[in-house]
């Protein structure tokens, strides 16, 4: 059984193509759009994603937070702007 996908309040309640637009807008480093994608949008566990980046799971756990933060302020903002 893999390891459930906790996500803010905020990004769950959005779509995935709202998702994906939020990722693309949020000005992210190509790595850490690739994990955004793969956690955020795809569910994919952590260790899942750490080990296709040939990274540590702890490395991906520490950047989660400001990837996150970062894709959640661009959902806000281009919420408010439609």
């Amino acid at each position: 059984m893999g390891a459930r996908v906790r996500l803010p309040d905020d990004l769950q309640k959005l779509l995935r193509s709202e998702l994906e637009v939020a990722i693309r807008e949020s000005a992210l480093s190509r790595e850490d759009a690739l994990i955004a994608t793969r956690y955020i949008v795809e569910k994919v566990p952590q260790i899942d994603i750490a080990a296709e980046l040939c990274m540590e799971r702890s490395t991906i756990s520490k950047r989660l937070p400001n990837i996150t933060r970062r894709v959640a302020w661009a959902a806000a903002r281009l919420e408010t702007i439609t």
